[in-house]
C-alpha cells in the first residue's frame, strides 16, 4: 500500500511539474524585475502571438489551445489519481488509456510521422467550407460587377472604385480584399491579384484576379461581356458538378440495392441447401 501511495504521489508531482514548465514555456512570462503588470501584458502577449489554429473562420493561438489542452488533461490525470489513492478507482487503467488517446488526437499537427492524426481531417475540413463560402461570395461579385456596369454604362469607374464597391458586399474574404486593396493601391498590382488568387486558393479566385488586372485596361462593356462569359462559365460547372455527386449518389445507392439483392439471394439459398440436406438425412435413415 505504501509503494502504491508513493507512486501515485510521483505520478502527480510529475503531471503537476510537466504543465507548470508548459504553461511557462507557452505563455513566455518574463523573469521577476518587470513588474506585476509587465508579466500580465507579456502573458497576453504570449498567448496572441505565435501560429495560430483557424476553425472556420475562428482564429486560436496555438499556445494557448495548448494551454488549456494541457490544463484539462492533467486536471483530468490528477483526478483520476486522487480517485485511485482515495476510493481504489477500479477504471483507472482505462482513465489512463483515454486520457493517452486524447493526448495524441489533439495534437495540433496534421501528421505524426506518417500516422494522420485527427487535427489533418478537422483542418481539410474547415478549409473545404472556406473555400466553399469563399466561391459563394465570389459568384455574387460577378453579379455585382456585371450589375454595376450595366447601371453605370460607359462611364469609366476605376479599379480603386469598383473593388471598394465589392469589399461593401462580402464578409468571408473581406480580409483577403482589405489585405489586396492595399497592395493595390502601392501600385503592386500583380503582387495583389497574386495574393487573391492565392489567399482564397481556389479555381474562381484565380479566375476572377485576372479579371481585377484588366479593370484599368479595357472599356466596361469589354469588361462586362467578359464578366457574362465567365458567369456562364462559372454555372456550366457548378451543374456538371452536381451532376457529378448526383451520378455518384445514383452509383452508390445502385451498388448497395445490388447487395443487398445478394444478401437475400444468398440467405434464400442457404435455407433452401438447409432444408434440402435435412430431407436427405431423413431418408438415409
Amino acid at each position: 500500500m505504501v509503494f502504491k501511495v508513493i507512486y501515485f504521489v510521483l505520478v502527480f508531482i510529475t503531471a503537476l511539474v510537466s504543465i507548470g514548465f508548459f504553461i511557462r514555456g507557452a505563455l513566455g512570462i518574463l523573469p521577476s524585475g518587470k513588474g506585476r503588470f509587465g508579466i500580465v501584458a507579456r502573458v497576453k502577449k504570449g498567448l496572441a502571438s505565435g501560429e495560430v489554429l483557424s476553425f472556420g473562420g475562428i482564429n486560436i493561438p496555438v499556445s494557448k489551445y495548448q494551454a488549456v489542452r494541457f490544463t484539462i488533461l492533467g486536471m483530468w490525470l490528477i483526478g483520476a489519481v486522487l480517485l485511485k489513492i482515495v476510493n481504489g478507482l477500479s477504471s483507472f487503467g482505462m482513465q489512463l488509456f483515454i486520457i493517452a488517446v486524447l493526448l495524441i488526437g489533439t495534437t495540433p499537427k496534421s501528421k505524426m510521422g506518417r500516422i494522420k492524426l485527427p487535427f489533418l481531417y478537422v483542418s481539410d475540413f474547415f478549409k473545404k467550407k472556406g473555400r466553399e463560402a469563399a466561391n459563394r461570395e465570389i459568384y455574387r461579385t460577378v453579379s455585382l460587377l456585371i450589375n454595376l456596369f450595366t447601371i453605370k454604362g460607359e462611364a469609366v469607374l476605376g479599379s480603386n472604385y469598383i473593388l471598394e464597391e465589392v469589399i461593401k458586399t462580402v464578409k468571408v474574404t473581406r480580409p483577403v480584399y482589405l489585405k489586396m486593396l492595399s497592395l493595390w493601391n502601392m501600385n503592386r498590382r500583380e503582387e495583389a491579384a497574386g495574393y487573391f488568387a492565392t489567399a482564397i486558393g481556389t479555381k474562381e479566385a484565380r479566375d476572377l484576379a485576372g479579371v481585377f488586372l484588366k479593370l484599368d485596361h479595357l472599356r466596361p462593356r469589354e469588361l462586362k461581356g467578359q464578366l457574362i462569359n465567365y458567369q456562364n462559365n462559372i454555372k456550366t460547372e457548378r451543374i456538371t458538378a452536381r451532376e457529378r455527386t448526383n451520378e455518384r449518389n445514383g452509383n452508390l445507392i445502385y451498388i448497395l440495392a445490388i447487395i443487398s439483392a445478394v444478401v437475400v439471394l444468398l440467405n434464400f439459398l442457404v435455407v433452401v441447401l438447409t432444408d434440402v440436406f435435412a430431407s436427405y438425412s431423413s431418408l438415409s435413415f
